[in-house]
């Protein structure tokens, strides 16, 4: 962007109301081929190789929910961004705009997501109750809630104090990402330039500011009711061996026990 360019500000906007629309361009280089091996695997060890239900929360954009489509997976989406539902419905899948912690579904799946860290979002351990008293009213009994969070590992590692920029045709978007240690707070905060159309020398400039809440993996699995749920297992990565201090990423596997 030269100098003398013109920039009209449109302030503070609300989560991924801008993002979601580049969202999968800025997120090219996560491999969902990763998750969809990991839930092939689980199909297989717990679902006797059957076509199985699935519920994404979290789903974004809804790629990985076309990829799993594809698969033969029977698929429904949601996600609490209005904005990021909408692009999802662009590829044809069946998806609502819906709080993971209420949602509005009367039958039962046999297994729900909630990946890339988007869990991340709850605030306080409550938040993860709440998820899980809900996923068991409408898992089906020896169903599967499978999640990940991004740990603090991940933060000092990576995201303590880091900018990146990333330049989309009539987009540039600037991450700054910074920790909070005293808080544990994981900041992203993205300041987004949208060259406005015929005018390559006037720009639209938005803020999108987000938080996620990085919790010990310990404090989560103690959270989780032994009533509804039996833990398969607690994962570094996608390795299915026992996550550590050193874990970057963390996957969880619960499975839903019978009802009486």
């Amino acid at each position: 962007m030269a100098s003398g360019n013109l920039c009209r500000n449109k302030g503070t906007i609300l989560r991924y109301e801008i993002l979601a629309s580049i969202y999968d361009k800025i997120m090219s280089h996560v491999e969902y081929e990763d998750w969809i091996v990991l839930l092939d695997k689980i199909k297989d060890k717990y679902f006797k190789n059957r076509t199985i239900s699935i519920l994404e929360l979290g789903g974004g954009t809804g790629l990985l929910g076309e990829k799993l489509r594809k698969k033969g997976y029977f698929y429904q989406g949601s996600d609490l961004s209005f904005s990021m539902a909408k692009q999802s419905k662009r590829r044809n899948l069946p998806f609502i705009c819906a709080d993971a912690r209420k949602m509005p579904f009367k039958r039962k799946f046999d297994c729900i997501l909630f990946l890339y860290d988007g869990i991340n979002y709850f605030m306080s351990i409550d938040d993860y109750v709440s998820l899980f008293h809900e996923t068991s009213e409408i898992l089906a009994d020896g169903g599967v809630l499978l999640f990940d969070i991004t740990t603090e590992t991940n933060s000092l590692r990576h995201f303590y104090d880091y900018i990146d920029v990333d330049e989309f045709e009539e987009y540039t978007v600037i991450r700054h990402s910074y920790y909070d240690e005293l808080a544990t707070i994981q900041h992203n905060d993205f300041t987004i330039f949208k060259t406005l159309q015929n005018q390559s020398s006037l720009y639209e400039k938005f803020r999108e500011n987000h938080e996620q809440k990085i919790l010990p993996a310990q404090i989560i699995e103690e959270a989780i009711p032994r009533e509804y749920f039996t833990v398969l297992g607690v994962w570094d990565e996608f390795s299915m061996r026992r996550a550590t201090s050193r874990s970057e990423r963390v996957h969880f596997l619960l499975q839903r026990r019978i009802r009486r």
